[in-house]
């Protein structure tokens, strides 16, 4: 019974693991975004030569707005990040559990081996003894 208690456990950290995986990939994708966008705000004002007020007004207005949404994706980027620290942390916490119950499992199976030697080991002694004393009953 506790073997498919941790036939279980295994099954539910090879979820997480998976989980943990894809969190992972959202992570990344969240960084790239953020890079991309960084890199397209910063290279913002070298592309374009406005000459006329009304583009620089534009060009103004178009990075403030960037800028909000770069700052959205700071925070999508953290909160991602955030999300996989948290699962890595369920992820361990689970593994020391399951390697907790395999532990209990060899114990209580090392105790079964070894109350099965001792009981064949006085089974043996016990006919050994009785193979003694028909030897001394029996006359010469």
């Amino acid at each position: 019974m506790l073997k498919k208690y941790l036939e279980q456990q295994q099954a539910n950290l090879k979820q997480m693991g998976q989980r943990q995986q894809q969190l992972n990939q959202q992570a990344a994708n969240e960084e790239r975004r953020l890079q991309l966008l960084t890199e397209h705000i910063s290279g913002m004002e070298r592309s374009y030569q406005m000459k006329s007020a009304l583009g620089l007004q534009n060009l103004a207005s178009m990075k403030t707005v960037l800028l909000d949404m770069q700052q959205q994706q700071q925070h999508k980027t953290q909160a991602a990040y955030a999300e996989l620290q948290q699962q890595q942390q369920v992820c361990q916490k689970q593994v020391a559990y399951s390697k907790g119950i395999e532990a209990v499992i060899q114990h209580r199976e090392l105790a079964a081996q070894q109350k099965q030697q001792k009981a064949e080991q006085q089974q043996a002694d016990e006919i050994a003894m009785q193979l003694f004393q028909l030897r001394l009953k029996k006359p010469a």
